[in-house]
């Protein structure tokens, strides 16, 4: 089912999502709406916190690499690199972010086992932009401050 998806100003964008226990049933069945709505929306990523759910749930599908989990961890960052980012929370507004191109990860999959791992280029992009969203940082929260305050401006 594809859901809402929050849009900046939303409190729940700005809050600090809950850790997952399990991924049970609910889990999943958010898991897999979250599936269809970054489809429907043509993202490469989603969170739990932009459809309004305050999980640490997540998912990537991008570089090849799919994945649908809970409670992303960085455990260790490559070379920076930099790249352009958008997010539904956002439409129409693109920037360049600075964020490392190589990350070792960790997460929690669907079955219940804790994956460890290497992501590249934007694959990891991805795992960085959607761990962001469980804290309450949007990518714009990564640009210099005048062109953060440019950006809001124009969502006035």
């Amino acid at each position: 089912m594809i859901r809402e998806i929050r849009n900046y100003g939303d409190p729940v964008l700005f809050a600090k999502a809950d850790t997952v226990e399990t991924i049970g049933s609910e889990e999943l069945d958010i898991l897999n709406d979250m599936w269809d709505t970054m489809i429907h929306n043509k993202c490469v990523g989603l969170s739990a916190p932009q459809i309004g759910v305050s999980k640490r749930l997540f998912i990537v599908n991008a570089g090849g690499v799919s994945i649908k989990g809970a409670n992303p961890e960085v455990l260790k960052e490559g070379t920076f690199t930099e790249d352009t980012e958008g997010s539904p929370c956002l439409p129409g507004i693109k920037r360049p972010v600075r964020r490392p191109g190589k990350i070792t990860c960790r997460y929690l999959d669907v079955s219940g086992e804790i994956i460890e791992t290497e992501l590249k280029g934007v694959a990891a992009r991805a795992f960085l932009h959607e761990k962001d969203h469980h804290d309450g940082i949007l990518f714009i929260d990564h640009l210099k401050p005048m062109q953060k305050r440019l950006i809001l401006k124009s969502l006035e």
